[in-house]
């Protein structure tokens, strides 16, 4: 909720947007219709689009032509889930090494100017992506549905937790009504895309490097009403919190970007905070892929943009209930067609949402497909912790499985004082539960763990590689 801003000074009320701001109102329109419709009509839609979009392949990318004639695509004729099936699935190591290969030749100059969107490499496969701005305004319109599914109030201040250079820094600090304050800088708005809707309240940006203790000082000293910030950094700040014995009951929400939210976070936050969890699910390649339901923590794709799948081992459609691979088509990148990309991640499909809506819906998303453990014989095995065990030891701030050997797995922590003799038994019998009978096991104490290029802290990390396997 906001005053929306009128293109003409003389008309305040109502309000005649324009531009931007009236092309992402005429989509947050049409979603709140297409959200309700059922799953065979997001089917119908999508299809139509990928009509289209494989049209414009066939014609510009000869790599992605090549693939669609074998699948059994004419141009011309729509594209029929029984040709989409039979299309390969686009893996990280071929946009990796095709690159400007997979680029169109040419693409609809209403698109607009194109930009790059680089991962953070924490499959180990960098990649870069070629979009246009027409891909950058459908995230816009998906990240306002996000927040107006959970009832985020624009007129509110907001704290970012955010890295800022020293150039981005002075940038910023030349903007009109800009300030320093504990430690952090504090804009006059939230920025895009809720500012071209109309006026906003505050944003204040911390930095995620400053000390836990500054990072609280200025989250006390300017109590925002909401909180955007990575689970790994919300994790140590509510350790903190806790720790001190402070709260911030100004919080009315906190919502998290490019880590997984596990069910220990969400507790500890509605403890500490005494406020829920909004999560999501993005991919840099893909935009955003889901959104947490507003009315429970499964996940609704979102269809209007991208074309999700979860496939097993076989390439077969997972039933709900079922994990399998995540495989992503952009419905609109026209710049750089995804057909059938596979984002490195694995899903869990959800049933039918109760809340009625006919979007696809997911129950979880489980992680990288790099997230297994390997065993001598070349079984995989996915880790399954305990976490909300582990979390609730004070003294533990981070923890990451790390598997050294084909035989052997780590848990190391970062921790604040000596663990009690209890809470090793603790930590202990999780391991003991999890990898008892196929692997030996230590707990290692480390003074701090490896983040991505990206700056995310992953869950698990492997040290053995596939030639060790006998």
């Amino acid at each position: 909720r906001m005053d929306l801003e009128s293109s003409f000074p003389e008309i305040a009320w109502p309000a005649f947007p324009g531009g931007q701001a009236a092309m992402l109102m005429a989509l947050l329109k049409q979603y709140d219709e297409t959200q309700w419709w059922t799953p065979e009509q997001v089917s119908d839609a999508q299809f139509a689009q990928l009509s289209l979009l494989a049209e414009h392949a066939m014609k510009t990318v000869p790599f992605q032509a090549k693939r669609l004639k074998a699948a059994g695509f004419i141009s011309g004729k729509p594209m029929t889930s029984g040709i989409w099936r039979r299309l390969p699935v686009l893996t990280r190591d071929e946009v990796r090494d095709q690159g400007e290969l997979l680029h169109a030749s040419s693409y609809p100059p209403s698109f607009g100017g194109t930009m790059a969107a680089d991962t953070g490499g924490s499959t180990g496969i960098p990649v870069r992506v070629t979009k246009t701005q027409i891909d950058g305004f459908l995230w816009q319109a998906a990240h306002l549905r996000e927040l107006d599914w959970h009832g985020i109030d624009g007129g509110l201040e907001l704290a970012n937790s955010m890295g800022m250079s020293e150039e981005r820094r002075a940038a910023y600090l030349q903007q009109p009504g800009t300030f320093e304050d504990a430690g952090g800088v504090v804009t006059a708005s939230w920025g895009a895309p809720v500012a071209l809707l109309g006026k906003t309240g505050l944003m204040g940006i911390f930095e995620p490097r400053q000390p836990l203790e500054r990072q609280a000082a200025f989250l006390i000293k300017r109590r925002p009403a909401y909180m955007r910030i990575v689970p790994s950094a919300l994790r140590m700040l509510l350790i903190h919190f806790r720790d001190k014995g402070q709260t911030l009951d100004s919080l009315q929400c906190v919502w998290t970007m490019s880590e997984s939210v596990d069910e220990s976070l969400r507790q500890l936050c509605r403890e500490i905070f005494g406020c829920p969890v909004v999560s999501n699910y993005t991919c840099s390649e893909t935009g955003y892929i889901a959104i947490q339901c507003p009315e429970g923590r499964n996940y609704h794709v979102v269809a209007e943009s991208i074309l999700l799948e979860v496939v097993d081992q076989d390439g077969n459609a997972c039933n709900p209930g079922e994990i399998g691979r995540v495989v992503v088509t952009p419905l609109h990148n026209y710049a750089m067609p995804l057909l059938r990309y596979e984002v490195g991640d694995e899903a869990e499909v959800g049933p039918p949402c109760g809340c009625g809506r006919g979007l696809p819906s997911l129950t979880r998303i489980v992680g990288r497909l790099e997230d297994y453990v390997q065993l001598p014989s070349g079984e995989r095995r996915r880790p399954d912790l305990e976490h909300y065990k582990i979390s609730r030891i004070r003294a533990v701030r981070e923890f990451q499985l790390v598997q050294t050997r084909l035989d052997h797995i780590d848990l190391r922590l970062v921790i604040s004082g000596e663990l009690l003799p209890a809470e090793v038994v603790i930590l202990e019998g999780v391991m003991r539960r999890s990898f008892e009978g196929y692997l030996s096991w230590s707990v290692v104490v480390v003074d701090s763990l490896p983040r991505t290029r990206a700056g995310k802290l992953r869950q698990f990390r492997s040290e053995v590689m596939m030639t060790d396997i006998p």
